[in-house]
């Protein structure tokens, strides 16, 4: 039954071939295995230590390409530590607070910045509206509070020293206005434009609010004033600009300049002269005079030396005239100026008063309240908006480091009526 028997019988003993049998030669790999497996991972190692090797040497040899030169100066986001000290009591006395060179209002209330973070400075019951400043010394600030009309009629007066706030108020009439206010050089006294059945310039002292001293009255509209010289104020109505001197018990007013079409004015630096734009705002000349009156001459538009720069643009467009507002340079020898180029877009530029020369910027927006912090750097109120898209107040700060074109390097939101203060040390030795 079993298929191959004799195999299995057989099995046990040992048979002599009849045939020799088959020999398979040997295969040539097998002989070279062994070789070829010792190449193979020396080949290996070779390999890892020469990419090693050529991976440092190429390190070594490779010369690091630089980041880009940042076009500004870089500004790390603000922040808002703890509230610190505000004006609550006004019965208490306090150290000054060290601050900022930098002042403005968010949401109601006063805040300072160093240009990198900011802290509260006063908490408002009344919250505040606009026209902050500073006083000359830096020992006072003062706003406009915010009111349910759109006419504010009071002025807030705070003693940084004291840490209070006093109230002037002109009228108790419904309807009266505070329009303007200019500081004296001194920090005693404050003048006051204000409007009710007239329009008034009254003189308030600092530290006794309640203390009056009318100066002029007027049926003209006054638009602003200013405080150049020690017992001297200087206005603009629709005249032209007039002075007051009330160096004794009868003040005296006198128009310096006849010109009605005046737009606005601002006040050199030195506070020697007032530059003053004549026309409107489809073209506008630029003037300065001094602030007695004397030596009024016009700015050309189209001046001796003209730089276009990377405008593009031709030396012509210049021939369109000035927009009505210029801001001065902390040196008082330059003006950055706007010319009408597109509408609401003016091209922005340098011109330098004493070179009589022009460099033309970028076309730019260039506002009233704008100021130049430093040589470099544009400070100014600009319209915003929020993460749902609603329009809001900013402060943004423009540069002009590395050929940026006036180019946005910062922006506190929900912020306005920026007051910057240029000095470092009070004289009192309080720092900024």
């Amino acid at each position: 039954m079993d298929q191959y028997p004799a195999q299995v019988e057989d099995s046990q003993s040992t048979i002599p071939p009849s045939e020799p049998p088959l020999e398979i030669p040997p295969s040539p790999f097998k002989k070279f295995l062994p070789f070829i497996i010792v190449g193979t991972v020396l080949l290996i190692l070779l390999s890892g230590i020469l990419v090693l090797s050529i991976g440092k040497s190429s390190t070594k040899n490779i010369v690091p390409t630089p980041s880009p030169r940042p076009t500004a100066t870089p500004f790390p986001a603000p922040t808002i530590p703890l509230v610190t000290r505000a004006a609550t009591s006004s019965s208490t006395i306090n150290t000054p607070v060290k601050i900022g060179r930098l002042s403005f209002i968010r949401n109601g209330d006063i805040y300072n910045s160093d240009l990198a973070t900011f802290s509260l400075l006063v908490k408002n019951a009344t919250p505040a509206g606009d026209k902050l400043s500073w006083s000359p010394m830096g020992n006072f600030l003062a706003w406009r509070p915010k009111t349910p009309t759109a006419t504010p009629s009071a002025l807030v007066v705070y003693n940084r020293s004291k840490q209070t706030s006093t109230y002037i108020k002109p009228s108790t009439s419904p309807y009266s206005e505070l329009i303007d206010y200019a500081w004296s050089a001194d920090e005693v006294d404050v003048a006051v434009l204000s409007h009710d059945s007239f329009f008034n310039i009254s003189l308030y002292h600092s530290a006794t609010p309640t203390s009056r001293l009318n100066l002029y009255n007027s049926n003209l509209p006054i638009k602003q004033v200013f405080w150049p010289e020690e017992r001297k104020i200087i206005f603009l109505t629709n005249e032209g600009i007039n002075s007051i001197e009330f160096k004794n018990a009868s003040p005296a007013a006198s128009l310096l300049i006849n010109n009605s079409s005046i737009m606005n004015m601002i006040l050199s630096p030195n506070g020697k002269e007032v530059l003053y734009s004549v026309g409107d705002d489809k073209k506008s000349d630029l003037y300065l005079v001094n602030t007695d009156g004397i030596n009024n001459r016009l700015i050309p538009p189209m001046p001796a030396k003209i730089d276009m720069g990377t405008t593009n643009l031709p030396a012509t467009t210049l021939n369109n005239g000035f927009i009505p507002y210029a801001v001065f340079f902390p040196d008082g020898n330059r003006l950055l100026v706007g010319y009408h180029y597109l509408p609401n877009l003016p091209l922005v530029g340098i011109y330098n008063l004493k070179e009589n020369s022009f460099v033309a910027v970028a076309p730019f927006i260039l506002y009233k309240s704008d100021l130049m912090v430093d040589d470099l750097r544009l400070l100014g109120d600009r319209v915003g908006t929020t993460a749902e898209g609603i329009p809001t107040w900013q402060i943004s700060l423009f540069t002009l480091e590395d050929n940026s074109k006036l180019g946005l390097i910062r922006a506190i939101p929900n912020a306005s009526s920026p007051a910057f203060y240029g000095r470092d040390i009070l004289p009192s030795g309080n720092m900024f």
